[in-house]
């Protein structure tokens, strides 16, 4: 008997000394205990399933993300350490201060984050102001209509792929690049205070040591999407098989809404690629499959604002601001979308 109640007094003492090590935790550091204890509870409850959902995120970017912007980063990098982009953007100096409030050097951006989509327009604004080519305030601004995703992933990935419709994808192209030239328009004024400067740093010798940083800067970057991607598919997986979004899409489905298109809705908070494809699979029409597409890319998901943080912690840029910038391109994208669906589709 004594020996019993020497154990249980030995694992009441552990248990006192392991929930007081819990209060003193913070509320951040214990929310990111109970998720990790969670997610991992699940990976060795289920190692196979959760074995094929991390592959699933490795194949989407690796057949989607890596081909189409590894090549951009290496060479915008290249573009960006000569210091020539900056003397060619000059040209724009008036049209960009006068409408966004920024330097001419964010046009460049703009056009880099058009074409390449999700996050080089985060990475090259943290190059920039690692440069001295722009200041805090600036990089701010410049995120309201750089954050965007690309013509590869919108109409090849989504529209072509996943919506079985070009010209879909087309329509949230351009409601969602318009949308960002409009929500840059809304933050022009964000912290006027600071005083605009452009501070070039011209750097116009490049060497095999440039070169090279430049390739292990694209390779890290790149693992870095790769791993955010993977880890996200794994995370709305568990959320999913745990139940947690069920309530929200039993009553949405009581209110005679499609349950594919919430749970893409929802899914597509944390990850825009499978958010994507589960509303392409809905019953619903073509007009609101495509409108709530772009809504969501325009958002971006959890997984992209992380990846973009990777960079834009560069500049310590506000988690607040950024949402609340994210929020207003996807609310403006999404009206844009509807008039052009009520437009050009039945």
């Amino acid at each position: 008997m004594n020996k019993k109640k020497l154990s249980i007094n030995i694992i009441n003492k552990k248990l006192n000394i392991l929930i007081i090590k819990l209060k003193n935790l913070n509320k951040s550091k214990f929310f990111l205990f109970l998720f990790s204890l969670i997610i991992i509870f699940a990976l060795v409850v289920e190692p196979k399933k959760y074995m094929e959902v991390a592959l699933n995120g490795i194949l989407v970017w690796a057949t989607n993300i890596l081909p189409s912007l590894f090549p951009f980063m290496i060479f915008t990098k290249l573009l960006t350490s000569t210091g020539y982009v900056e003397s060619a953007s000059k040209i724009f100096n008036k049209p960009m201060k006068k409408y966004y409030n920024c330097p001419g050097i964010s046009s460049y951006i703009f056009l880099m984050s058009i074409l390449s989509g999700y996050p080089l327009g985060a990475k090259i604004t943290a190059d920039l102001y690692e440069n001295g080519s722009i200041n805090r305030t600036q990089a701010h601004r410049i995120t309201t209509f750089t954050s965007n995703s690309g013509p590869m992933f919108i109409v090849g990935t989504v529209g072509v792929g996943m919506l079985i419709s070009p010209f879909a994808g087309y329509i949230i192209y351009i409601s969602h690049v318009f949308a960002s030239l409009i929500n840059g328009l809304l933050f022009k004024k964000y912290n006027t205070i600071e005083i605009i400067k452009d501070n070039l740093n011209l750097k116009k010798t490049i060497n095999s040591k440039d070169i090279s940083e430049n390739m292990m800067n694209g390779i890290s970057s790149i693992l870095l999407i790769g791993g955010y991607i993977t880890i996200f598919f794994i995370i709305t997986e568990v959320f999913f098989s745990l139940g947690l979004f069920i309530p929200f899409i039993k009553l949405l489905e009581f209110l005679n809404i499609d349950g594919d298109l919430t749970q893409g809705f929802i899914t597509g908070i944390f990850e825009i690629t499978k958010g994507c494809l589960l509303i392409s699979n809905s019953s619903v029409s073509l007009a609101v499959k495509t409108s709530l597409c772009c809504m969501i890319i325009s958002f971006g998901g959890l997984a992209i604002s992380f990846q973009a943080f990777a960079f834009l912690n560069k500049f310590k840029i506000s988690k607040k601001f950024y949402y609340l910038q994210k929020i207003s391109h996807s609310i403006i994208s999404l009206i844009i979308c509807l008039i052009l669906c009520s437009l050009f589709f039945n």
